[in-house]
């Protein structure tokens, strides 16, 4: 009896130091269960305003950040423990949003839809405030394409490695060969980015439904130097090759980085030794293994490259330096100083570059932090007479920016 009274008293003793450690409970009626109501968020208005809302009873500020129209909104914290904020209103589009609390960026419990990210882009979530009817990257009762993951061994850089692969409606039935876009993603960014946040697939279904874009395969690959994410067991040096811990340019208030001069954030050239392995991955692993396992019609005025920020970086880098290969090129949020010099064989002989290429085409927010980039490309293009399009629109570096790149130029291409 003696050694239970005794370890009675250790019990209880234990579960009064516990209880002492943890802060109070938040001020809320219980629900069933005895669980703490759900929060609603995101809720998206009638007049394209967005209320949204975290539960965090002990926080001393929460602050809402992302693709919010460039500007941090802090929140107001309810008798509930639930802070509170409307932003907006918002032109119809999908947008992507984080909270920053007591300084420590999270995401938000209550919403399901997710863009993935890491290092300097981390995950955040995403909202779609509506228009009048279905938007140009919204999924519509339309024929639509299949998108696969793949994986494929790399030589070049010796490990599995993973493309999202999107096929146009009707592929499976016929025989009939596809032009192909190579579409890259920007730092932070993963190769099943421009399917689940660019809304790729939907965009291509939708333009190739209203008979405003010509059939075509997508391809996007990872872009770094590195293994498969997901694939196994990281290799030393994987993390690296994705940035994770090397200097880098902190986010700025809205959500996008700060002003950057490295390859990563959409200058050419550069990138060093993992820029390498990606163009040497792509044009020796990627391309030949798609020309072997998918119909695609295998010359350069039917290929594509294009790509986003890092990726529009990349795309200039390979595009310029194999014109063989792609004879459109598309860069979206990127740019180049001093090209000229960088590229001398592609601005040697503009009339012959005219000939070669089909289509290149730079895009680019006015309000974007890479735009003295943007303009420079376009500078040393038109001094050089070589024939593209330089298009300054609206906004920044952000997805919203992007998806509407992708929704101009697969109307033009393979054209």
């Amino acid at each position: 009896m003696a050694l239970k009274s005794v370890l009675l008293l250790v019990a209880l003793l234990s579960s009064a130091s516990v209880a002492s450690a943890q802060p109070p409970a938040a001020p809320a009626a219980a629900g069933r269960g005895g669980r703490v109501p759900a929060v609603v968020s995101p809720q998206v208005n009638a007049d394209r305003t967005i209320t949204l809302r975290f539960r965090a009873p002990n926080a001393r500020e929460v602050v809402v950040i992302g693709e919010t129209n460039g500007k941090e909104h802090p929140m107001t914290r309810g008798e509930d423990g639930v802070w509170t904020v409307t932003i907006g209103p918002f032109a119809p589009d999908v947008y992507n949003y984080q909270f920053r609390v007591d300084g420590v960026v999270v995401m938000d419990p209550s919403n399901p839809w997710v863009k993935l990210g890491f290092g300097n882009f981390p995950p955040a979530n995403l909202v779609s405030v509506p228009g009048d009817g279905l938007q140009f990257d919204d999924a519509k009762e339309v024929p639509h394409g299949t998108v696969r993951l793949e994986t494929y061994h790399s030589k070049a850089i010796g490990a599995p490695r993973t493309l999202w692969v999107y096929t146009p409606p009707g592929y499976e039935e016929g025989n009939q060969r596809y032009p192909v876009l190579y579409l890259l993603h920007g730092s932070g960014n993963i190769d099943s980015s421009w399917m689940l946040t660019g809304r790729a697939n939907y965009i291509l279904d939708n333009l190739i439904a209203e008979g405003k874009a010509r059939p075509m395969i997508l391809v996007t690959g990872l872009g770094y130097g590195r293994q498969g994410v997901g694939t196994g067991p990281e290799r030393p040096g994987d993390q690296q090759a994705m940035g994770i811990g090397a200097a880098a340019p902190r986010p700025a208030a809205g959500g996008a980085a700060a002003p950057a001069g490295g390859a990563g954030f959409g200058a050419a050239p550069g990138g060093g030794q993992q820029n390498s392995l990606f163009a040497k991955d792509l044009l020796e692993d990627e391309i030949p293994w798609m020309e072997k396992h998918y119909r695609v019609i295998a010359n350069a005025d039917n290929r594509a490259i294009g790509g986003l920020s890092m990726g529009g970086g990349q795309a200039i880098a390979i595009g310029f330096t194999h014109p063989d290969i792609f004879h459109n090129i598309i860069v979206m949020s990127a740019g180049a100083q001093n090209a000229e010099t960088a590229y001398p064989e592609f601005f040697a002989n503009p009339t012959a570059t005219n000939k070669t290429l089909k289509y290149l085409w730079i895009g680019i927010g006015k309000d974007d932090f890479l735009l003295a980039n943007a303009r420079a490309l376009d500078s040393s293009l038109t001094a050089a007479g070589i024939n593209h399009i330089f298009r300054l629109g609206e906004g920044r570096h952000e997805w919203v920016v992007w998806r509407h790149h992708l929704h101009e130029v697969a109307q033009a291409l393979f054209r």
